[in-house]
């Protein structure tokens, strides 16, 4: 069927023009765009102990395929720490969630005085690059900066 276009067209095309046709390839937009091969965790956890929380234990039914244009994994963690006169608490997380997104800015938001609200977020773009907390490093690099400014300002 192919051959018998070419024939006909080639009746009713200047010389040359007929390889113009046979040689191109349309692509639509949605064809263009590369399929979405990405896995992320994805579940949500309200109390510490949840699977969600620690991925270190057989996890096969979090597992999630991306669809679309959520291109990255990410995971969101909500805690909080509660300080005295002498002494802060370490970070208890109330809530944490991992999932496929379309956009992640990653970072920490901290609100409050004694009683610290810590709201985390770390994005990757690899398969199932979202099994840490969201928190321990941010957190990390926040005190690393205060202790550097203190030492400093000596």
């Amino acid at each position: 069927m192919r051959s018998l276009i070419l024939l006909c067209l080639s009746f009713f095309s200047p010389e040359g023009e007929c390889d113009l046709l046979r040689d191109s390839v349309h692509v639509t937009s949605a064809a263009a765009r590369p399929n979405n091969e990405l896995w992320c965790y994805k579940c949500l956890a309200d109390v510490p102990d949840d699977r969600c929380a620690d991925l270190r234990h057989n996890n096969s039914a979090l597992i999630h395929k991306c669809h679309n244009d959520r291109r990255m994994c990410m995971v969101k963690r909500f805690s909080f720490t509660t300080s005295t006169e002498n002494s802060t608490t370490p970070p208890k997380m109330w809530a944490l969630e991992r999932n496929c997104t379309k956009h992640c800015e990653p970072g920490c938001i901290v609100i409050g005085e004694r009683t610290k609200l810590y709201a985390c977020t770390s994005c990757c773009t690899t398969s199932l690059c979202n099994y840490g907390s969201g928190a321990e490093q941010r957190i990390f690099d926040i005190f690393l900066i205060a202790a550097t400014a203190m030492i400093l300002s000596l």
